[in-house]
């Protein structure tokens, strides 16, 4: 009899709990605009504390096929540990076990990562690097389109090229960093911005614009560097 007691006192705490603790993760994203072809939302560095099976979760309010790319800016304040991180999964509509994760630790290392995670392959982490993996000083984009597969930059370079990924429909994206609930934490401030385009790139000139930029940005650096040498 006491077991049961305790066990029904324990379902009510979670009952209580749990609800409370999504209206607060809710309440972490804001500044959402939402237009015929694009969407934009901005995370708070809360998101990067929360437990792994506890993400903040931002839902589309319509399934995302095949032609979109995202600019994500992380404007995180990490605290002072090669430990503080955040994990992005871009993610398929449920029952879909698909995902695109991205992995950036802190400026103490830099450490990077990027997976993808399918039904027929399992979890494959397809670029990663120990030091300097990311930057600050351009966003990161995660694009895929018709016939082209996954791009994805790391804000310095092009990492992940025309891989193919047998189409990919976004549905949501989760954001977290702990992967105990007894981790400490991993950011005090700051936020991380995410734009995504989408459709028919024909009806979007913008579409490939910040990929032409990193593109035009890495052909510029390698013709200075070569003129150095030269000179």
């Amino acid at each position: 009899m006491v077991e049961t007691l305790k066990l029904g006192l324990i379902v009510v705490m979670l009952l209580i709990v749990y609800p409370t603790f999504t209206i607060n993760a809710q309440s972490i994203v804001h500044d959402v605009i939402k237009s015929k072809n694009s969407e934009r939302f901005v995370v708070d560095y809360n998101a990067s504390n929360t437990f792994r099976r506890q993400p903040v979760v931002y839902e589309f309010s319509h399934p995302i096929p095949t032609n979109w790319q995202f600019t994500i800016q992380n404007n995180l304040s990490y605290l002072d540990s090669s430990d503080s991180k955040t994990i992005i999964k871009i993610q398929e509509p449920a029952p879909s076990e698909k995902f695109i994760e991205l992995a950036m630790f802190s400026e103490k290392t830099g450490k990077f990562w990027v997976a993808i995670n399918t039904n027929e392959s399992g979890y494959i982490r397809v670029y990663e690097r120990d030091q300097d993996g990311w930057s600050r000083d351009q966003p990161i984009f995660v694009a895929h389109a018709n016939n082209q597969g996954l791009t994805i930059t790391n804000g310095k370079r092009i990492i992940v090229d025309k891989l193919s990924v047998n189409d990919f429909i976004v549905g949501s994206v989760s954001i977290y960093g702990k992967d105990e609930l007894t981790s400490p934490d991993n950011s005090n401030g700051g936020t991380i911005s995410f734009d995504i385009l989408f459709g028919n790139p024909a009806d979007s000139p913008l579409y490939f614009v910040p990929l032409i930029v990193i593109i035009a940005m890495g052909i510029i650096i390698l013709v200075l560097l070569v003129r150095k040498k030269r000179d």
